[in-house]
């Protein structure tokens, strides 16, 4: 660092995650693991977190057997006592660079037919634990000076789709909370972030993807494909890399040129 003005020479200018502790939140499965799995080649030490312990467990001994050392820890998200004491077990085993939010569900139909319980429900998992999860993790980060936030968004942050109502509030929800973090801690060393994926295939969605509603989102694509999860990881290493120091606020699109190609 040129202690003058600040600014990261060129040798800085790296991917390598090396001697950093990352935790991803939903890690065990889907885009979390596929970016788990990045981070821990560039060089991260992992922490994987959600609900299922087995889950959990399976993507550490998968990332084991390809060198990457990752830890789990079973917690509710959603459950804000049990997150505060997560992070705080997380910083214990090593203080925490890189958080990764990628909890998320969905619930498709009719805006008409949501239901509270289906409001509240999208809502906490979506919005509210990341909020939490920026705030618990966001602390500590400030208390050292340094840290990096990653959060998981979507097309829907940016666009309306139909029988997505609450899915799509969520996820303009997870913008607005990732450029204000962005603005809040940016003089105070923690950059913010997010992620837009497009249309992927994940293991939830491989056998169960139509052909209908596959050949329309590969129609809007201008890529003329789905993605995989594995290609979201480059995303996530930039942003949590000393490449990306001068980088906060952003949300990336991962879409294979949804966003851009407009109408």
């Amino acid at each position: 660092m040129n202690s003058a003005a600040g600014i990261p020479q060129p040798e800085a200018m790296s991917f390598d995650l090396s001697g950093k502790h990352a935790v991803v939140i939903g890690g065990g499965s889907g885009i979390g693991k596929s970016i788990a799995e990045g981070l821990g080649k560039a060089g991260a030490r992992l922490t994987l977190a959600g609900r299922r312990r087995d889950v959990l467990e399976g993507a550490a001994v998968a990332f084991s057997k390809a060198g990457i050392a990752a830890g789990v820890d079973a917690v509710d998200a959603n459950d804000t006592t049990q997150l505060a004491a997560f992070a705080a077990r997380a910083q214990k085993t090593a203080p925490v660079d890189i958080l990764v939010n990628a909890q998320g569900v969905m619930t498709l139909k009719p805006a008409e037919e949501f239901t509270p319980d289906d409001f509240d429900r999208i809502m906490t998992t979506n919005t509210k634990s990341v909020f939490f999860a920026c705030q618990e993790f966001g602390k500590l980060m400030l208390a050292r000076g340094r840290g990096s936030i990653v959060n998981i968004a979507s097309l829907a942050s940016f666009r309306g789709f139909a029988r997505n109502a609450v899915y799509t509030i969520s996820k303009h929800g997870v913008v607005a909370l990732t450029e204000t973090l962005a603005s809040e801690w940016a003089a105070r060393g923690v950059r913010v972030n997010a992620i837009a994926p497009g249309f992927f295939v994940t293991d939830l969605n491989r056998t169960t993807l139509v052909d209908e509603r596959r050949n329309k989102a590969e129609s809007r694509t201008p890529m003329g494909r789905l993605g995989e999860t594995s290609e979201l990881a480059g995303a996530a290493v930039f942003l949590s890399s000393p490449a990306a120091s001068y980088v906060t606020g952003a949300t990336i699109p991962v879409d294979g040129g949804f966003l851009a190609a407009g109408m």
